[in-house]
């Protein structure tokens, strides 16, 4: 029982230490995420010994800064792609510059754990990129001979002897080597001065264009700004003249009672004035209606006969006595027609 409680516990404590130690990585990259960069791929393969890049135009150069050593090393590359090992470089903190030749992409690596070199490594930095990163054929033109199994010495870029060992040459291939690698730096330098210069006209292209973006900003806001102004006055236009036609609606309508009205009161007037006509015809006509009848009335009037008789005398006939038939037809009604009528 006690067997097994301390292999359990020594299996615990080698889980946690093996836990630990592959939490910690060779390297920690700090990749550059501007969209500028994203024609370059740079990443750590899986073990995180060696950096891998690849690029869709030519990588004319490649720069070490150590932080710690304010040490910077720069090597001269010519390719679109590029195999870093990392076992030159001591633990810290490196930028890492990658001159193109439109622009300079920078990013930084943490170098966290040591990486052991294999046996007969190149321990030039420079030549280890270029072997690495150049096929046979690109290497056979520029002069670099297979590895031999000599050992060389460690020259990294951590250590503090940091010596160039190169394999041995005659004085001939020496200066022709010399000489192309002259050439080539040459064309490099050119290179790189054409790369600073496209990279000056683009960040002026660009200040450029941006200022032209910000222009066109101010000027839509200016005429946005305005539009608003415009469609105000507009709308503050179409409420007046909205008002503008309900008062005259309003006042039209005013008008329109107040002449009806007056209309009604003419009419009435009208009226009332016929109708004063009308009367004054009627009383007229009854006027002359009674004239006519008064005039006719005259001339139809029959005389009366006076008759002179004593009424204490008893009638012997020897007095005249009138009918009443008699004095209906000699007189009138007291209205003034006649009895018959």
């Amino acid at each position: 029982m006690k067997y097994l409680q301390k292999t359990l516990l020594f299996a615990a404590l080698f889980a946690l230490t093996f836990s630990v130690t592959a939490q910690e990585k060779f390297t920690l990259i700090h990749k550059n995420k501007n969209s500028s960069a994203l024609g370059l791929k740079h990443d750590l393969n899986k073990v995180g010994d060696t950096i891998l890049m690849t690029s869709d135009k030519s990588i004319l150069r490649v720069s070490f800064l150590s932080h710690a050593q304010k040490e910077t090393v720069m090597v001269d590359l010519d390719n679109k792609s590029a195999i870093i090992p990392l076992h030159h470089l001591a633990k810290g903190r490196y930028t890492i510059a990658v001159y193109r030749e439109d622009m300079i992409i920078a990013f930084d690596i943490v170098r966290q754990k040591e990486i052991l070199a294999v046996d007969n490594s190149v321990t030039d930095l420079e030549e280890s990129i270029l072997r690495s990163s150049l096929s046979q054929e690109e290497q056979e033109k520029r002069f670099i001979k297979p590895l031999s199994k000599s050992t060389n010495k460690d020259t990294r870029l951590a250590s503090n002897n940091n010596i160039n060992t190169k394999n041995q040459l005659s004085d001939k291939e020496i200066s022709e080597r010399d000489r192309i690698k002259k050439e080539r730096e040459a064309l490099l330098e050119k290179e790189r001065a054409i790369a600073k210069a496209n990279l000056l006209k683009l960040q002026e292209e660009r200040a450029a264009k941006q200022k032209k973006e910000e222009i066109a900003i101010a000027e839509a806001k200016k005429e946005e700004e305005l539009a608003k102004q415009i469609a105000l006055k507009h709308q503050e236009e179409l409420k007046l003249a909205e008002e503008n036609r309900k008062k005259l609606k309003e006042e039209a309508e005013k008008k329109r009672i107040a002449e009806a009205r007056q209309k009604e009161e003419e009419a009435k007037r009208a009226e009332i004035e016929a109708s004063k006509r009308v009367m004054l015809a009627q009383l007229e006509k009854n006027k002359k209606d009674k004239a006519n009848s008064e005039k006719e009335l005259a001339s139809n009037t029959v005389k009366s006969k006076k008759v002179k008789y004593n009424l204490t005398l008893v009638n012997d006939k020897s007095v005249d006595v009138q009918t009443r038939e008699e004095y209906r037809k000699e007189n009138l009604r007291p209205n003034g027609k006649p009895y018959n009528d």
